[in-house]
């Protein structure tokens, strides 16, 4: 198994495997999750199913997208469900001039490399959707987003680099990484009278990104929509606000407060005079005495 990962190129061989079902249903109505495994440089690809029979699709896509990116498709490893055991898809592929590695039946461990991203994805967008409280009718998303981030960090099955070095051939830029979930500020565009004094962004629930990191998807709570916008900012790109003065903070030491003695020992306090003091606190206020004036009034003259 070691010999054919070292001999394999991006591309050659992929494992597959289907997820479902999950609960509850996604925002668009999907039930299932498809994951494309590539065995030479790990580098998952997700797409979300409403129903199992989209599996034979699915896979139709995957394989043409490989071509169109120039890459060389010669096998598919998978198990035995239904959804790809069928005359259908095993035809098409023999058509095509793919090998068919299939799984013995009730032995997932020939599955191992499928198994384990299905785990790691399912642990990931999990811990994502509680840390920050997203609905759970979102989870397509933070599974997109797992795969997005598994794809940009480095795998123990290839120390040493990443699945996108390994499928691009350069190093990824990860500057632009953001927790899932986090706040996300999104410029209002699109009014036929823009707000003059009112704010011009608004805070939305980030999702992900599309079309690497120039643009982002972002849940709306009042329409209850995840759209796209590419004028967006975040809580940690914003100016940093200036902090507040350190308050000042005179010890008894440094001089003597009037009522003091001279002769009084520094560093300690005069008793009757902190008596006072807090006699003075818990007196309630009466108002302005005969013969005062308050902040606007002027003393008389007589």
């Amino acid at each position: 198994m070691v010999e054919q990962h070292t001999l394999t190129q991006p591309g050659d061989l992929t494992h597959m495997y289907l997820c479902g079902k999950c609960s509850p249903i996604s925002i668009h109505g999907n039930q299932y999750f498809h994951t494309f495994l590539d065995d030479a440089s790990r580098r998952p690809q997700v797409c979300f199913l409403k129903t199992k029979d989209g599996a034979i699709s699915a896979v139709k896509n995957y394989i043409t997208n490989l071509r169109t990116q120039g890459k060389n498709p010669k096998a598919l490893h998978f198990d035995r469900r239904k959804e790809f055991v069928n005359d259908d898809l095993l035809t098409w592929l023999t058509e095509q001039g793919i090998e068919i590695q299939m799984m013995a039946s009730y032995s997932p461990a020939q599955n191992g490399a499928a198994e384990q991203l299905n785990r790691t994805l399912i642990e990931l967008a999990r811990t994502m959707l509680l840390e920050r409280d997203v609905p759970l009718f979102l989870w397509e998303y933070a599974i997109r987003h797992a795969a997005y981030l598994r794809e940009h960090a480095e795998t123990r099955a290839r120390l040493g680099t990443t699945p996108y070095t390994k499928w691009n051939g350069k190093k990824p830029n990860v500057s632009h990484l953001c927790e899932f979930g986090t706040p996300v500020f999104i410029l209002q565009q699109g009014q036929k009278e823009p707000p003059k004094l009112q704010l011009r962004s608004q805070q939305m629930l980030f999702l992900g990104y599309k079309d690497g990191s120039n643009s982002v998807l972002y849940f709306n709570p009042e329409t209850r929509h995840v759209l796209t916008s590419w004028n967006h900012t975040f809580l940690n790109n914003l100016p940093s606000c200036p902090t507040a003065p350190t308050p000042m903070f005179l010890p008894s030491s440094a001089c003597s407060r009037e009522g003091e003695s001279d002769n009084m020992p520094q560093g300690q306090p005069d008793n009757q005079n902190l008596e006072i003091q807090n006699n003075l606190s818990k007196r309630p206020y009466e108002g302005p005495q005969n013969g005062q004036c308050t902040e606007n009034e002027s003393p008389q003259i007589k």
